[in-house]
């Protein structure tokens, strides 16, 4: 819903084909409330030019939304920009966008892609491709997850195949996703987790010595891995995890609601399991050193994290039989 004025020209009208009817002229869409749209919120304003023929009208415009919300996710309004171009087909709505340039907060994206109209259910079935390779990944936790301060921060490069299918269902569990991603050097804003990344890093490479006088926080991580969303899930069919002397590769899913959250994995460091400690400590564990050195790492282990978003538990898993190792990773030896 919103107020739409437009001037410009129309005809002459074909009637034998409707279609070729010429039009041109400029248009402004205002106080269109988003919040028609079960799950986000949002006024918008638009304004732009367009030309052509009835049956392919040729738009390019500007949109801005300050307050843009994703409602059952997050919440956090940012300030939302795009610049468009698009063929309309006037005889049926159905729209084709190439492509949409988007600004919110540090971070941009671009999407091409199409709105069509679908009989069954009744409505518009919209499917984009969406590139981002200049974002921040702290802007895309604001927008579509409620924790703040955001857990992570750093660079990110995306890939995505984004669906919308119609329905009256709310707009996060109409919300399909398949692409990829990258964070080459994520840091972790909650300073007690940060500091036992830079601790497993230092252990991971036989430096244990080194770990009460590293100053906290300044050890980045890369993530990178392969994802699904669909109906509020979200599975990794491959996520990869390195810090320096360490690296993990997991598999999982967790639900956007925070109720399911489970992911299996490999631990693999450069050092022996003696080496990530000191003293009596490291003697003790000498003897199991060989049971753990396999694959070209110097301790290999498996572990799995499961709980609850809020509560997640991080367990060894030899075989099915699980041990309790903290709410983040830590060495064995800790």
């Amino acid at each position: 819903m919103g107020d739409i004025h437009s001037d410009g020209t129309f005809g002459p009208f074909r009637e034998d084909e409707p279609g070729d009817t010429p039009l041109q002229g400029g248009y402004s869409f205002t106080h269109a409330d988003l919040g028609t749209l079960k799950g986000i919120a949002g006024i918008l304003s638009s304004d732009g030019k367009y030309t052509g023929t009835l049956a392919r009208i040729e738009v390019q415009g500007s949109t801005d939304t300050p307050d843009f919300r994703i409602v059952t996710t997050s919440g956090h309004p940012v300030a939302l920009h795009t610049d468009f171009q698009a063929v309309v087909d006037g005889l049926d709505g159905d729209t084709y966008l190439e492509p949409v340039k988007a600004r919110f907060l540090h971070s941009s994206l671009t999407a091409n892609g199409k709105v069509v109209r679908v009989q069954d259910p009744m409505g518009h079935d919209i499917e984009l491709n969406v590139v981002l390779d200049r974002a921040r990944v702290e802007d895309l936790l604001e927008l579509g997850v409620k924790t703040d301060p955001p857990v992570l921060r750093g660079d990110v490069a995306m890939n995505t195949r984004m669906s919308l299918p119609p329905g009256t269902g709310d707009f996060a569990e109409r919300l399909k996703l398949d692409g990829t991603f990258h964070i080459p050097a994520a840091e972790f804003s909650n300073e007690k987790i940060q500091s036992r990344i830079d601790s497993l890093s230092l252990r991971s490479q036989g430096k244990p010595k080194e770990v009460k006088q590293h100053e906290e926080g300044t050890i980045p991580s890369d993530l990178e891995g392969m994802f699904r969303l669909d109906q509020g899930l979200l599975t990794f069919a491959k996520l990869h995890f390195s810090v320096h002397g360490t690296n993990a590769d997991v598999t999982g899913e967790y639900s956007l609601d925070g109720n399911t959250f489970d992911f299996h994995g490999t631990l693999k460091l450069e050092a022996k399991l003696s080496q990530l400690t000191t003293g009596w400590k490291s003697v003790l564990l000498k003897p199991v050193d060989p049971f753990f050195h396999k694959d070209g790492a110097g301790t290999e282990i498996p572990f799995r994290v499961s709980g609850t978003r809020s509560e997640p538990h991080f367990t060894l898993d030899f075989g099915g039989s699980k041990h309790d190792a903290s709410a983040t990773p830590e060495p064995p030896s800790r």
